[in-house]
């Protein structure tokens, strides 16, 4: 055997060893995170980079959750665990309002943590979004920035327009020397792994699941329904003779606060028929009732006599089949955690307050002392040097 052929079998051997070990290091990853299906197992093994970029984008929902419900009685204390997997809880196998939000900030999450982790290169599978070009201006965009121009260069001559029109013709002029750049968001790769990572877990096809995936697809819009174009200028001192522009998720405290008003108009429907036909509206909103109504199949075929805005609305909303219990006592068997000990606002109104919050149990008065950094101060060149401070206050806690 010569030379060449061993050391060709050695680096095969290697090779192979390494592979092995790189593929037992990838399962060892998907396995810890427990709660994940078959498919979403399988889905981690392909492209393990995407699915961890996934559950760090379900760590960002609970948090954005905890955020948003602060001062309610669920306060998304049963999403959150050392598991970091939300769909394990048993809240999110009830039909309340509260395990639609849930839904729907987990699916907004994970498409929105991919596409900027694909736009910040982390990811082998994406990267830019390849779509977002000049000719992506929307239609309207368009007719609005030529119907200006062919307005003004039009008239009869510079100098014979008033002061604001003049400005307003430099700005149409400024405003076309400019082009997409940087690197846009890739929000349809973030909704493509979304829906193949969470809408795998509803196969059983009734209609628990069809309002699962309908939630799942409301939060996933709640971020796409909200992009941003975000621009930087160039030129002499700032100035913005050219401008490049990128396309941008929004800040999540945005979906967070959309998905937070959805939830207040959430949409309840008829659980009669669990196994299969078409959900019927009982309610809409928390206060106001309506007659029931059909509105066929979920997640997107409502009605087709419907006009096209209420549809869309209607895809836009969350939906729930279960009127929520008070949240006031623990009950292990939902993941609720009830609000013994939680603390609330003795002089507010509303869901805050400590009537409100301590479902009639009263409150107690502790002093709570913590530290902070205070009387900060900035010295050049360059860092910040602050005191150390002990603050005590007075704090209401539930009974």
């Amino acid at each position: 055997m010569s030379l060449w052929t061993t050391e060709l079998i050695v680096s095969t051997v290697i090779f192979l060893l390494l592979s092995i070990s790189v593929m037992s290091d990838v399962r060892t990853i998907c396995r810890t995170v427990p709660g994940l299906t078959k498919e979403q197992l399988e889905l981690c093994y392909r492209a393990n980079d995407v699915t961890s970029a996934a559950i760090d984008g379900l760590e960002l929902a609970v948090k954005e959750c905890q955020l948003q419900f602060q001062w309610h009685r669920w306060n998304c204390s049963s999403l959150s665990s050392k598991k970091k997997n939300p769909h394990t809880s048993n809240l999110l196998k009830k039909g309340y309002r509260e395990s639609a939000f849930a839904f729907a900030v987990s699916s907004a999450g994970v498409a929105y943590n991919i596409a900027r982790a694909c736009s910040q290169g982390k990811l082998v599978s994406c990267g830019c979004d390849p779509s977002v070009n000049r000719k992506s201006l929307t239609k309207s965009l368009k007719e609005s920035m030529q119907k200006d121009k062919t307005f003004y260069l039009d008239s009869t001559s510079y100098q014979k327009l008033n002061d604001s029109a003049q400005k307003k013709l430099q700005r149409i002029r400024t405003t076309s020397r400019w082009k997409w750049g940087g690197c846009s968001h890739n929000l349809n790769f973030g909704i493509e792994f979304s829906e193949l990572f969470l809408d795998s877990r509803e196969k059983a096809g009734d209609i628990q699941s069809k309002i699962n995936l309908h939630n799942n697809h409301a939060g996933r819009m709640a971020v796409a329904n909200n992009m941003q174009i975000r621009c930087k200028c160039h030129g002499m001192s700032g100035s913005c003779q050219l401008k490049t522009c990128w396309k941008s998720a929004p800040d999540f405290r945005v979906v967070g606060k959309v998905l937070k008003q959805l939830f207040r108009k959430a949409v309840l429907v008829d659980q009669s028929n669990m196994g299969n036909g078409s959900p019927i509206i009982i309610s809409k909103g928390s206060h106001k009732k309506h007659k029931s109504r059909n509105v066929g199949r979920l997640p997107r075929k409502i009605r087709k006599h419907k006009k096209v805005g209420d549809l869309q609305k209607m895809e836009n909303s969350l939906f729930y089949y279960q009127r929520s219990p008070n949240f006031c006592d623990k009950d292990p068997s939902s993941d609720i955690q009830g609000t013994i000990g939680r603390r609330c606002n003795r002089t507010g109104i509303g869901s805050g307050s400590c009537a409100s919050m301590c479902c009639g149990r009263g409150y107690n008065l502790m002093k709570e002392r913590r530290v902070e950094r205070c009387n900060c101060k900035f010295h050049w060149c360059c860092y910040v040097e602050c005191e150390v401070c002990e603050i005590e206050e007075w704090i209401s806690v539930c009974n």
